[in-house]
């Protein structure tokens, strides 16, 4: 009798672990009233965004570089100034190496006429040969072209460099006082209408993207928006940012040199199934799925999201043709889950709405 006690509980237990089936039972009989969306194929324009600065493109830039060992006396202008053409830019002297140069170069030219003036006479008494007054003659005009040559560089006292064209200045190399060596960069200028927009994309994407496609520039500053054409697709990765580097044509834009802003890239049209944006769902390894109803039972099938417009994507994978998808009530359909389409008549016993259980959540 003592042991009556411990005989009940394993009665109820037993009784507990018995009913489970009739419980798993009741709730795989469950139908779940959802939304449904018919499945249709169809086509939405790809694109690739980005985002970038405008800056003045390659053949628009122009370095002016010091034309002999010179030291930088002054600067006339700023970074970013625009400047007309004929400006002055900036003022070199030549380095006391140069100022050497040309005094050698002058002497040089004085010897080479005393030779020749002296050879003429020679030659005139016939105590000179036509081959030794020849070789004079081309000593003088080589010593007359390395001094002519070293004057026009400015060897000979201050050079001031000018604007070729109507410019912007971009960059600076020089301060004044430092010395620069024979053709290093002094001065970076740039024709204001020639611009482009730069921008990169992550090697994934550049395959999408080929010279001529259309794109949609808007700057941050609200300006509006311009259109231009891909006119550059790089093919190396930049060590800069990691990006293939990719330029826009700016036609007549008003845009200035360096402004910021958003590109669109159009790149073409893709076919595949159009659904509503919220009938796409990510399970928790990250994987995108929609849910279909198959004679009234859910399919979760994966897909791949090709591009969006709006609230709709345009997605890939194995669907069934002509099964609709679910839309509102997607998010607690398991597959083999019953389902019924919101608004049929005749209402399965212990149905509930996607609706009334989203709100009990």
């Amino acid at each position: 009798m003592r042991n009556l006690p411990l005989i009940a509980l394993v009665m109820v237990c037993a009784a507990i672990l018995g009913s489970r089936p009739a419980l798993a039972e009741y709730s795989s009989g469950v139908t779940v009233t959802v939304n449904l969306i018919p499945l249709q194929k169809g086509s939405l324009p790809t694109s690739v965004t980005t985002y970038g600065r405008v800056v003045p493109s390659q053949k628009a830039r122009e370095t002016l570089s010091a034309p002999v060992a010179t030291r930088v006396s002054n600067i006339e202008v700023r970074e970013g100034e625009l400047v007309n053409k004929g400006a002055p830019l900036v003022t070199l002297a030549p380095s006391p190496e140069t100022r050497s140069r040309y005094q050698r170069a002058e002497l040089a030219l004085q010897v080479a006429q005393h030779l020749l003036a002296r050879s003429r006479q020679l030659a005139a008494a016939r105590l000179e040969t036509a081959a030794q007054l020849a070789q004079d003659e081309k000593t003088e005009a080589d010593a007359r072209t390395i001094l002519e040559t070293l004057r026009e560089e400015g060897a000979n006292g201050p050079n001031t460099l000018k604007a070729p064209f109507n410019a912007v200045v971009m960059n600076i190399a020089a301060s004044p006082g430092s010395f620069v060596a024979q053709g290093a960069p002094v001065i970076e200028l740039a024709r204001p209408a020639e611009l482009v927009f730069k921008t990169g994309v992550v090697p994934a994407k550049v395959a999408e993207i080929k010279n001529g496609d259309e794109a949609t520039i808007t700057p941050f500053s609200g300006s509006g928006t311009f259109h231009g054409k891909v006119v550059l697709r790089g093919s190396v990765v930049s060590t800069a940012n990691g990006l293939i580097p990719i330029e826009i044509s700016l036609p007549d834009s008003p845009l200035l040199t360096g402004e910021m802003g958003k590109v669109v890239i159009n790149t073409g049209v893709k076919q595949g199934y159009i659904v509503p944006h919220e009938a796409v769902l990510l399970n928790t390894s990250g994987q995108t799925y929609i849910v279909q109803s198959i004679h009234d039972v859910a399919k979760l099938v994966p897909v791949t999201v090709i591009t969006s417009r709006g609230d709709e994507d345009l997605v890939e994978g194995k669907l069934v043709a002509g099964a609709p998808v679910v839309g509102t009530g997607n998010y607690q359909l398991d597959n083999g889950t019953k389902i019924q389409a919101a608004g049929e008549s005749g209402g399965v016993p212990g149905s509930r709405s996607a609706t009334s259980r989203r709100g009990g959540q």
